[in-house]
């Protein structure tokens, strides 16, 4: 094994193909921050030592003309405020039960998954393996039609992201500015572990909370105001209750970013969403997790997310500044 500081590494294109680490399995991926006021795609300035390798997770940059489904795009509708409609709009509380007991009951996952990336001028489509264990703990493998293209995985305290083409691992602190330089996504290992279980990424409290019947959609949309005068709106499905969108709103009323779930299936006694779509509505981009297999609480070891040094492989430390 030989190790080496980090160099300035050019960006690279991979393509799908199929699993080995997960037999019968294939993944998903990640996203954003613009200073945590959820506009998640934009990058720090990092300069020319930026490692914006390969675009794995939702920028998986395999150019083959893909057809993207026509993202949630929720119209202006009547509502009906809680107190005109008292008996039959559910309180916050009622609303937000379902989602805390599948945040809770959701401990892990292992799936195949078909994600999807867009933006002013680029789009592609990749099939990836993905295992998520709560509550920071991911693996994401990128597949090439004759093997691993690359793995990127976090114990949520360490990150290596492993290119076999290169013979390279390069492993730093799992953090948002690290998970960028793989994934091009300013997020927290927390936060793509909970994207990746079709989870917002928090739960807000129900102080000061207003619910609202969208009469023409047959929604239930609940705002609940941040401090600073910003606010989070999830709406739900009103006869199901599953949460269909989760939207953070600036002080202005203005939606920053946008994440959408639909097509929920029940999976080993759960509602899980199959499509999961993270929208920069800032920035113009957009990923999309269309999962195709599921299995929901497996058990994973810790080892799958960590990753042992390989003989004749370099190692790149991601801390240590370039020279």
């Amino acid at each position: 094994m030989v190790t080496k500081k980090r160099p300035v590494v050019e960006s690279k294109r991979i393509a799908g193909g199929h699993a080995q680490a997960f037999p019968g399995w294939v993944p998903a991926k990640s996203l954003l921050d613009h200073s945590r006021s959820y506009a998640f795609f934009l990058f720090p300035a990092l300069g020319p030592r930026t490692i914006t390798i390969s675009c794995l997770g939702i920028l998986a940059f395999a150019l083959t003309g893909c057809t993207f489904r026509q993202p949630f795009q929720p119209t202006a509708s009547h509502t009906t405020d809680e107190t005109t409609e008292e008996s039959s709009v559910p309180t916050a509380v009622e609303l937000l039960a379902p989602l805390r007991s599948r945040q809770q009951q959701l401990t892990s996952l292992r799936g195949l998954a078909r994600v999807t990336y867009k933006d002013n001028q680029e789009k592609g489509t990749v099939r990836q393996a993905v295992a998520v264990a709560t509550p920071d703990h991911f693996r994401v493998e990128l597949f090439s039609p004759i093997g691993i293209a690359a793995l990127v995985t976090t114990d949520g305290q360490r990150l290596a992201a492993f290119f076999p083409k290169e013979k390279t691992i390069y492993r730093g602190t799992a953090n948002a500015e690290n998970a960028a330089r793989f994934l091009r996504v300013m997020l927290s290992a927390g936060d793509i572990a909970r994207l990746l279980l079709g989870l917002p990424f928090s739960i807000p409290p129900e102080e000061n909370a207003v619910v609202r019947l969208d009469v023409d959609r047959d929604w239930y949309v609940l705002s609940i105001p941040d401090e600073g005068g910003s606010s989070q709106t999830l709406t739900f499905d009103a006869r199901k209750r599953h949460l269909l969108k989760w939207e953070a709103v600036n002080s202005d009323g203005r939606a920053t970013a946008r994440m959408a779930l639909a097509e929920y299936r029940t999976v080993q006694g759960q509602e899980f969403p199959f499509e999961i779509v993270l929208t920069d509505l800032q920035g113009g981009q957009e990923a999309g997790i269309y999962y195709e297999r599921v299995e929901v609480n497996p058990t994973l070891a810790d080892s799958l997310f960590m990753l042992a040094p390989i003989t004749g492989v370099q190692e790149i430390d991601l801390d240590t500044p370039a020279s």
